[in-house]
């Protein structure tokens, strides 16, 4: 069995991108292309803030990665878990509170002492009305403890090459240490929206709440203007994650999709709710009128060499049609074009496929391929065509 031997060589492309120029009333902010990670607009997308409420979207992702087999699971709410101070408290203890401790002006699930739910009902809570309870049971339920979640949070975000962002509860109630960026917020996004249970959690704007041992079902509904008919509705929004406290102010995180394009809006520090509503509406506007432009990445003249086995002579080589990339002007992207060769020996006939042109992004994506050929016949050298004889004798 011959082994295929495959030699390539590799080339820069860099297309030339024209970054948005918005004025964007936010702290911080970053709209991102979902699939290539190529970054459309940034301000202050790498300084730390606090991602208030945007934390719950690195808490459901974790658990729907790793704990989705739990969902049907039940558990008892503790008193521990909803325990509950005046905001001024924290700040008079100098924070020496848990970490997690509830307070009395965040968004509640209303669960009770010993309530019994499972974790989709939480992730219901958590997701569609931002419920700082229904954060803290479902911590208690996959790990044990808000404590032991916490530790495995962070080594998630870690894990995942998100340096910049460190989580004391799993809610986004202030604490000093709790802090993100507004691209490492995208980051968790993008990776997150690639799970279809967490889309499923995501983009969901209605649901009812299951009869418990303690209360009867209700309804519950999106708060968020995006999603629903207001005058900030969104007809491209699939998902949005809102988030508030007073020293984060107003925080937004949304998914739009329009054709072929999924876009990731993170706006941090706005001054007030509308502001974080039509900020993000301009950054995905801006993106979405954008037309595509074309780039010939390399033409059907460039000739590609290579030295192959059984020949002194170097295959000349080709594409049969220019290699064309169509992208948006925004999109800042450094792409590595690789040619590819398997299994090279003479004799090569002329017009015979010898290699593969594969365009990556710089995560390694596969953007485009176009197959290569030889523009010339490649002969077998005498002593390749003698060795050959007396293998076959």
């Amino acid at each position: 069995m011959i082994k295929a031997v495959v030699v390539f060589c590799c080339f820069a492309v860099t297309l030339c991108a024209k970054p948005l120029e918005l004025d964007i009333k936010a702290r911080n902010a970053i709209l991102v292309n979902a699939d290539t990670g190529a970054i459309l607009f940034e301000k202050e997308a790498h300084k730390k803030a606090y991602p208030a409420s945007l934390t719950k979207v690195f808490t459901t992702s974790y658990i729907l990665e790793n704990y989705k087999d739990r969902l049907s699971k039940t558990i008892i709410a503790s008193k521990d878990a909803l325990d509950i101070v005046v905001p001024e408290k924290k700040i008079t203890s100098n924070y020496s509170l848990k970490p997690y401790i509830l307070e009395t002006d965040g968004v509640s699930f209303d669960i009770v002492k010993e309530e019994e739910l499972t974790l989709e009902t939480l992730l219901h809570g958590i997701m569609l009305i931002s419920a700082c309870d229904a954060s803290n049971v479902a911590a208690e339920l996959v790990s044990g403890s808000v404590e032991s979640f916490m530790d495995e949070l962070n080594a998630y975000i870690k894990k995942k090459g998100i340096k910049d962002t460190y989580l004391q509860n799993p809610h986004g109630l202030h604490m000093p240490k709790q802090l993100s960026t507004a691209y490492d917020i995208a980051s968790m996004a993008k990776l997150a929206i690639k799970n279809e249970d967490f889309l499923k959690f995501f983009t969901c704007k209605f649901y009812i709440r299951p009869k418990t041992n303690k209360q009867n079902k209700k309804e519950i509904v999106t708060n968020n203007k995006l999603l629903k008919p207001t005058e900030h509705f969104y007809k491209y929004a699939i998902g949005a994650k809102t988030g508030y406290h007073a020293k984060a102010k107003y925080n937004l995180m949304s998914v739009a999709k329009k054709d072929d394009r999924t876009l990731i809006a993170v706006v941090l520090g706005c001054s007030n709710s509308d502001v974080r509503f039509e900020e993000t509406k301009k950054l995905f506007n801006a993106a979405f009128l954008e037309k595509k432009e074309k780039k010939i990445i390399f033409d059907n003249k460039k000739i590609f060499q290579a030295k192959i086995s059984g020949s002194s002579k170097i295959l000349k080589s080709k594409l049969r049609k220019d290699l064309i990339l169509e992208y948006y002007p925004s999109e800042e992207d450094s792409l590595n074009a690789f040619v590819i060769y398997a299994d090279l020996k003479a004799p090569i006939k002329k017009d015979q496929r010898v290699a593969v042109m594969e365009i990556k992004s710089k995560d390694g994506k596969l953007i485009k391929k176009e197959n290569i050929y030889a523009t010339q016949n490649v002969r077998r050298n005498f002593f390749t065509f003698l060795k050959q004889l007396f293998v076959k004798g």
